[in-house]
């Protein structure tokens, strides 16, 4: 009761308020307020960034390339805008953090978790800019009415307080979860790894499994005597000697010499079947790309591609993830922060800048420039001015995305203008 009293005053004197909870045991405490997707299942799934290779690799790509695509600011007609509030922050969202370490830390919590929240800190001080801060998806839990209004957020920093933020203050971008039943208006977002957690644990499991092999294989092979009368120790010291120096050294390394002595081998090496599980590690990588729309190629899988070469499997990647994750964290960040700001200003990335998007548009120019120029001209006839700009990596234009047809219907016969 004392600790929800103390909650209630803190928040009804402030909108971001802070207090600590003498003798809080920090794990119970973040157990207590649990809600939305299983915390233990949250923390699972933060848990096997660290501990599982196959989603660090594929997690930690799409967030490290996610976030590295440069960004621009553009106002409604789609203008770059240089100095505006929305560029600044964006660009220094906080002193401890860069903009491309804050985009990777809103990537990683999607990717994992399903959620990302994002806590805008408004400083009236002219001395001081506004800062966001990425907030831990295992630390946070929305507090709502009787009726399932969302009042207020409730977090646990990494030293046990709580801190209680403003619902105007949080931004919560979240995945689909259509299975999600909260019993209130508000919902989490479904985490990839829960669909696949069985593909995770299995992965677990082999990695385990192969660290036990390699760990306890000691020697490869015994020899032994194929008679009933056993060897005299300087006997088997000779032969020792003799073996070691026939047999020892990495250019005959898995080798077993023939030998016209009555002896017999017995194995101690991996047995097909311990190779079976090993490569099964393969397997659970691929299936932990589909997860997340990657092609496992990407990840020196070559044996499983379907691609044509790896440029094209970089192509699929960023049209298929990174564009679609960045589109879909900009998109509710422009919104957020131009009611903040009460602008009208959009957060996108600057497509001319990206080796990966200039290849696949690159390609497109270079089949144009294969075909016949009267076929070629049918086919930019047919393109609207936008289209045509992008095949040359050009910005897009306001007003380019109708028809040349439609624009010039006086003259079919005029180019495009770019």
């Amino acid at each position: 009761m004392e600790l929800f009293r103390g909650l209630k005053k803190a928040f009804s004197t402030s909108k971001s308020s802070v207090y600590s909870v003498n003798n809080l045991d920090f794990e119970k405490m973040k157990n207590f307020f649990s809600w939305g997707n299983d915390k233990k299942s949250i923390k699972n799934y933060l848990n096997s960034y660290v501990k599982n290779p196959l989603v660090y690799m594929v997690v930690n790509k799409i967030s490290q390339t996610t976030a590295s695509m440069p960004r621009i600011v553009v106002d409604e007609k789609g203008v770059q805008v240089d100095g505006s509030d929305i560029d600044k922050i964006t660009s220094n969202p906080n002193a401890e953090q860069s903009q491309i370490e804050f985009n990777e830390e809103v990537n990683e919590s999607m990717l994992l978790s399903g959620n990302a929240y994002i806590y805008f800190e408004k400083e009236e001080s002219d001395l001081i800019n506004d800062r966001m801060f990425v907030l831990k998806p295992d630390h946070i839990t929305p507090k709502f009415s009787k009726l399932g209004v969302l009042l207020y957020w409730e977090y646990i920093d990494e030293f046990g307080r709580i801190k209680v933020y403003d619902v105007d203050n949080v931004l919560h971008i979240k995945t689909s979860n259509i299975v999600k039943d909260d019993n209130n208006y508000y919902s989490t977002g479904l985490s990839p790894l829960e669909a696949g957690w069985i593909i995770v644990q299995s992965s677990d499991q082999k990695f385990e499994a192969e660290a036990s092999i390699f760990k306890n294989r000691g020697i490869i092979g015994v020899l032994s005597s194929n008679s009933d009368t056993p060897m005299l120790p300087g006997e088997r010291k000779r032969l020792q000697d003799e073996y070691d120096k026939e047999m020892g050294g990495a250019s005959k390394f898995n080798r077993v010499k023939i030998s016209s002595t009555k002896l017999s081998y017995m194995q101690t090496g991996m047995s097909p079947t311990d190779l079976k599980l090993l490569e099964g590690i393969i397997s659970s990588l691929r299936l932990i790309c589909g997860l997340y729309g990657m092609p496992s190629v990407l990840f020196n899988d070559t044996a499983n591609s379907t691609f044509n070469n790896y440029t094209t499997a970089v192509g699929v990647s960023y049209s298929d993830v990174y564009i679609p994750l960045a589109n879909k964290i900009d998109a509710k960040l422009s919104t957020f922060l131009s009611d903040k700001y009460e602008v009208e200003e959009y957060i996108v990335v600057d497509s001319s800048k990206v080796d990966g998007i200039k290849s696949s548009t690159n390609e497109v120019a270079q089949l144009l420039g294969g075909l016949s120029p009267l076929l070629a001209n049918k086919i930019v006839e047919a393109m609207t001015q936008n289209e045509v700009r992008d095949v040359v990596n050009l910005r897009a234009i306001d007003g380019g995305d109708e028809l040349p047809t439609q624009s010039n219907a006086s003259n079919p016969g005029v180019n495009v203008n770019l």
